[in-house]
């Protein structure tokens, strides 16, 4: 009976630590559980090995938030890495503890997805209202509204920013995406009145460069598709091309300015810059998926939005987020374009035809 109150006990422990996180932080736990998974498939002593690994993942949690070592910068960090997403920022996480360098990497995530949604004034408090508001009002992704108080967000990256030690270097990884490259102009902004150097590098071309052969090619579209033991080979390359030099930097930070003046919601990127274009940008490319997915069935049955949005991410040569898809899917439905059966409540929760 001891053991079995014992046993209840933790269980409490754990499901009230678990109701304590926040949704972010949810995310980042599931994220390490996933990639253990993927690693000890492979091992033979898997079920040793994912039983430890998971156990301490649990013990982690169970500690009072006071006592977590939690991956912000502090005195003992010599290198900070800013990303852009939870799905890379919980690769980085996994591979810097992989390579023992944990106690002094530490890792700034900057969760907004910058490919989507108003820019303008988004370094102020009334930019980041604005922000906040339009994600509440058109992107339906199961989030609670408080997901989108930018106050908190914004108050979080600068104290994070602010605890940055002045002898540590800055690794801002961005490759070629309107996402990530938006997000390094920001944060470059951000850091206008730091004197640490800032390293900027493109984590997807060098996976590319190092893993891509004549009859095997990869090409990532961002950071967060790349595997932790690809970015644990990589890692060492982050600094090879030199910090960026001043001039560099006031450029970058000019060119932030220049984007926060714009209020258009969908950002892409040329190959050379960042284009801010009109948010009906991908409807016609949306309706090609759908009219695609007919001719596939012979038929005009309806087509589950999940798929429908499925579709048009794995042909898209530009990095967007399924939310912003759904949102336009959404508009097509209302503008009469598309036929609707079902409740828009998310993508799974209905399907469209064209009419």
């Amino acid at each position: 009976m001891r053991g079995r109150l014992k046993l209840l006990n933790k269980r409490f422990e754990i499901r009230k630590a678990i109701n304590g996180l926040s949704s972010q932080e949810a995310k980042q736990f599931l994220t390490i559980i996933k990639l253990q998974l993927d690693i000890d498939e492979a091992s033979n002593d898997a079920k040793i090995d994912l039983y430890k690994s998971l156990k301490e993942l649990f013990e982690k949690l169970l500690v009072p938030d006071n006592r977590i070592s939690k991956w912000e910068p502090n005195a003992a960090t010599t290198k900070v890495h800013i990303v852009f997403g939870d799905s890379i920022a919980g690769s980085l996480k996994f591979a810097i503890k992989q390579l023992g360098y944990a106690d002094t990497n530490k890792v700034i995530c900057f969760r907004d997805q910058f490919s989507m949604g108003p820019l303008w004034q988004l370094h102020e408090e009334t930019g980041q209202a604005h922000r906040g508001e339009w994600f509440i009002d058109h992107i339906n992704n199961g989030n609670d509204e408080a997901d989108y108080d930018y106050d908190t967000y914004h108050q979080r990256l600068t104290e994070q920013i602010a605890h940055i030690p002045a002898e540590a270097s800055i690794v801002i990884w961005s490759g070629k995406n309107a996402h990530e490259q938006v997000g390094l102009r920001y944060a470059v902004y951000l850091l206008r009145n730091s004197q640490n150097s800032i390293f900027v590098f493109n984590a997807e071309e060098a996976c590319e460069r190092r893993f891509n052969t004549s009859d095997r090619q990869i090409d990532y579209l961002h950071a967060g598709e790349i595997p932790p033991e690809k970015l644990q080979t990589v890692f060492g390359e982050a600094e090879e091309s030199g910090s960026i030099a001043c001039e560099t930097r006031q450029l970058l930070e000019r060119e932030w300015l220049s984007l926060a003046t714009h209020h258009e919601v969908l950002h892409i990127w040329d190959g050379e810059r960042i284009l801010s274009v009109d948010e009906h940008f991908f409807d016609s490319y949306l309706l090609e998926a759908v009219e695609k997915l007919h001719t596939y069935r012979s038929n005009n049955d309806f087509i589950k939005a999940a798929r429908v949005i499925g579709e048009a991410i794995g042909y898209c040569d530009q990095y967007i987020s399924d939310s912003y898809f759904e949102y336009r899917l959404r508009q097509l439905i209302y503008n009469g374009s598309l036929e609707i059966k079902g409740v828009p409540r998310s993508m799974r929760f209905y399907s469209v035809r064209r009419k």
